[in-house]
């Protein structure tokens, strides 16, 4: 396990430096200029001598190596910068909106594991009936209809036509279920066929005809035989999507102006606030590989063989 840990550790390290690195360059060679977007949006004519000296006072003035050095010593220090247009602290607003996101995140994931388990369990014990139709076309739709359009469709039948649900911000439960549904419901129907097809597959194995020889029930063969076996990649596929509900939910938290990290990084890049658009790229790494660190541990729970690869 401390293998585990150290191994996990030092990717962790090179995925931030090339992360970091791709980020920092990338930043600088989009168009725009942070200091003029700062003096427009506060109504400050853009002269030279003003462009210089908000170049001067951001650091935007140094050359791009000593701007790079300065940036890398400030990331691997906990010193991610402060925003061009708060002035506060990058990590401290990360950590502010952290909540908001995992909270939206825990309840999208929710709703992808129902799915998925309820779906799929329901599909494959009978071919081609009623509920296996209805996964494949929920499974059809998830696919082929984006998260943003779904979104506006539950929003114009829940919040506009129907007016029972609100359309955005963050108050109570009630203003987390469309945004929860957007982020769930097409993931988990897709998931579910994904583990149908697994439980079919290991169907014929010669693990569950021993089982059946030795007269276990059907519902037990499904649940304790096959389930476990199959919920593998299952797993996998939920931790990618953790992950992407956490780091990468940036369209969900737009459209209904929730006040989590995805709208925060769009505002940013907005504004060109290099730090924080930074800093939210290397938060969301550390998210991201920590979900998977997880994975590793929760899979190899499962299937003990998985050590010795």
């Amino acid at each position: 396990m401390i293998r585990f840990i150290l191994e996990r550790v030092a990717q962790l390290l090179i995925i931030v430096f090339v992360v970091s690195t791709l980020t920092f360059v990338l930043m600088r060679l989009a168009p725009g200029d942070p200091a003029t977007i700062l003096l427009t949006a506060h109504n400050i004519p853009a002269s030279e001598e003003a462009l210089t000296t908000l170049r001067k006072e951001l650091g935007l003035n140094e050359p791009l190596h000593i701007q790079y050095v300065n940036w890398l010593r400030d990331v691997f220090t906990g010193h991610w910068g402060t925003s061009y247009v708060s002035k506060e602290s990058v990590l401290a607003e990360l950590w502010n909106r952290l909540p908001a996101t995992v909270e939206l995140a825990a309840a999208g994931f929710a709703v992808m594991t129902v799915l998925t388990l309820g779906l799929g369990l329901a599909a494959s014990l009978k071919i081609s009936g009623p509920l296996d139709r209805l996964g494949r076309l929920f499974a059809l739709l998830g696919s082929s209809i984006p998260s943003f359009w779904f979104g506006f469709l539950l929003i114009y039948l829940f919040s506009v036509r129907l007016g029972w649900l609100p359309s955005m911000g963050r108050e109570d439960w009630t203003h987390l279920v469309l945004p929860a549904l957007t982020l769930g419901a097409g993931l988990g129907a897709v998931q579910a066929r994904v583990l149908r097809a697994q439980m079919l597959e290991l169907g014929d194995r010669n693990f569950v005809k021993a089982a059946k020889a030795r007269g276990f029930s059907r519902m037990h063969i499904l649940f304790f035989e096959i389930f476990r076996h199959a919920v593998l990649p299952i797993i996998t596929l939920l931790g990618t999507n953790l992950s992407f509900m956490l780091a990468g939910n940036v369209i969900v938290e737009t459209i209904f102006s929730w006040p989590g990290l995805g709208k925060y990084f769009i505002d940013a890049i907005t504004q060109r606030d290099y730090p924080v658009i930074q800093g939210y790229v290397i938060f969301a790494v550390f998210l991201i590989v920590g979900v998977q660190c997880l994975v590793d541990v929760v899979q190899t729970a499962i299937d003990p063989r998985l050590r010795l690869r």
